[in-house]
């Protein structure tokens, strides 16, 4: 009867940070959920920070207009955002996370050596 008690407040197949057998009581619930959460939150408004950023950037010191600068900006948002969804899907229906990794890194030092 006791080993079935213990069984039944275990997640099967979740360990904690010890690499422990996960408990319904003591892990996961609002307190984890509320970490992301926050971090989430935090996440954003450094982006929005960012691209706040990169708008003055343009305007006081590449002498861009602010319509086109904010039209930049907003492109290079769009862009982050769809890569962002086309790696997520590309992770969970063809590749693993750890390949879908390595390509964009090797797309991304590509992209970084000079073009002659």
């Amino acid at each position: 009867m006791e080993l079935e008690q213990n069984q039944i407040t275990r997640w099967d197949g979740y360990v904690n940070w010890r690499n422990k057998p996960a408990l319904r009581g003591r892990h996961g619930g609002m307190l984890a959920a509320s970490f992301v959460l926050v971090a989430e939150i935090l996440e954003s408004l450094a982006f929005v920070a960012n691209a706040t950023n990169m708008v003055l950037y343009m305007i006081q010191y590449m002498h861009m207009s602010p319509s086109t600068s904010a039209n930049t900006v907003t492109n290079f948002i769009g862009t982050a955002f769809l890569l962002a969804l086309l790696g997520g899907f590309l992770s969970d229906a063809f590749l693993t996370t750890y390949q879908t990794f390595l390509i964009s890194s090797v797309l991304e030092l590509l992209r970084r050596l000079p073009v002659k």
